[in-house]
């Protein structure tokens, strides 16, 4: 009978080892939250041709935040690069992914950012790019967020009543990665958007193929896509003063969530154990020795 109750302590004690290691071990653990988006618009054109009233105006905008301090950059058509995190930092106007693969790995820790430029503004050449990503690996709880925009417009007067229509090029990349505690969302927009003279908007286009949002979990595929698409305008009254403006945007969010107090998770899971085998060594007690 000592024997016996000797072997149900040194279980219980066990038991509590492995409870105590539990802790400790969700205490290390390390979860993942990635977001990336970018999207490049180029070769615009307007069929007929118009001819602009005023000068075309641009802006370009990016920031980041790291735990809720942020960073942010303007400027005309290219905005200095919004990055906190590990070093070196991604080159300025790099708009591939800093963390390639699935799972995604950084060559510098946890980063994120946002970056944006207008490098060719007129001709059939011109291109403008947008980049957010964010990228978390670690224990929570934690957050990151990255995001660029931009923007170019001008006023014209149509010569002829009739439609338009604006051609162009794009090419977007996004993808979402997490495990564990993480969670992230990434999204890319474009949108086209012509006003009267009065403010009033006569013609708005977003496309399946330039407007995209993802999250995860749960994990999907990256979302690669390129190709040429055009939009055609309604009709515009010859002589009337219109706006066009285009703008395109990109942002990223990832956060990693706190895990459960690992000393509560310990000690009800120690009690658990230490229940179990008292109430086994008192209901052995009361049926007495063996005969």
């Amino acid at each position: 009978m000592l024997n016996r109750r000797r072997h149900l302590l040194r279980l219980a004690a066990g038991l509590a080892w492995l409870a105590i290691a539990g802790g400790w071990a969700a205490t290390a653990r390390a979860d993942i939250a990635y977001a990336f988006a970018e999207q490049t618009i180029s070769g615009l054109s307007i069929t007929p041709t118009v001819t602009a009233t005023s000068p075309v105006s641009t802006f370009t905008q990016d920031s980041s935040t790291l735990n809720g301090s942020g960073l942010s950059n303007s400027n005309p058509t290219d905005a200095l690069q919004a990055y906190q995190g590990g070093l070196p930092a991604a080159p300025q106007n790099f708009f591939l992914r800093y963390a390639p693969g699935s799972p995604p790995v950084s060559p510098v820790g946890n980063f994120t950012r946002g970056d944006v430029a207008i490098p060719v503004l007129s001709g059939p050449t011109n291109s403008s790019s947008v980049v957010a990503e964010s990228y978390l690996n670690g224990a929570g709880p934690q957050s990151e967020t990255g995001s660029a925009g931009l923007g170019a417009s001008f006023s014209f007067t149509p010569s002829a009543t009739g439609a338009l229509t604006i051609s162009y090029n794009f090419s977007n990349d996004l993808f979402v990665f997490t495990t564990g505690l993480g969670s992230a969302a990434g999204n890319y927009h474009f949108d086209i958007t012509i006003k009267d003279a009065a403010g009033a908007v006569v013609f708005n286009a977003n496309t399946a193929n330039t407007n995209l949002s993802l999250t995860a979990p749960p994990n999907g595929a990256e979302v690669i896509r390129s190709g040429a698409e055009a939009v055609v305008t309604p009709v515009l009254t010859a002589g009337t003063g219109y706006t066009l403006i285009f703008s395109s945007t990109a942002q990223s969010s990832v956060t990693i969530a706190a895990l459960p107090e690992p000393g509560a998770v310990t000690l009800v899971a120690a009690s658990g154990a230490l229940a179990l085998v008292v109430g086994a060594v008192r209901r052995r007690s009361l049926r007495g020795p063996r005969t």
